[in-house]
């Protein structure tokens, strides 16, 4: 479904800190520690995924579901939006980082075909 939240990012400073407080708090699962990002699983496979903050604060970064990205990203920048991060290729589709003219951000995701 169009406009459904379909992915989340907690971007943090600190990775250890994060886990042991979504663990204790919600009984959240993590995935193998590497170093590198870290998936937040739960019944139906990972929902999440734990990575670095591009600057000095930890933030959650929501994934909706759109049609045509690009389509998507133009609209919204015609409705007062700013790109924050351009049009990216991940392994299960293709994504914008986008804040509304509010501030609030929120990533533009399509689905790989």
């Amino acid at each position: 479904m169009t406009g459904s939240f379909v992915w989340f990012d907690l971007r943090t400073t600190d990775h250890s800190r994060a886990q042991e407080f979504y663990e204790q708090l919600l009984g959240w699962e993590f995935g193998a520690e590497d170093g590198g990002p870290t998936m937040v699983n739960g019944n139906d496979g990972p929902w999440a995924l734990v990575a670095d903050a591009p600057g000095e604060e930890s933030f959650w970064l929501p994934y909706v579901r759109v049609d045509d990205v690009d389509a998507a990203t133009k609209s919204a920048v015609e409705l007062g939006a700013t790109v924050r991060q351009e049009k990216t290729a991940g392994p299960a589709g293709t994504f914008c980082v986008i804040a509304d003219p509010t501030g609030a951000e929120v990533a533009l995701w399509q689905a790989a075909a």
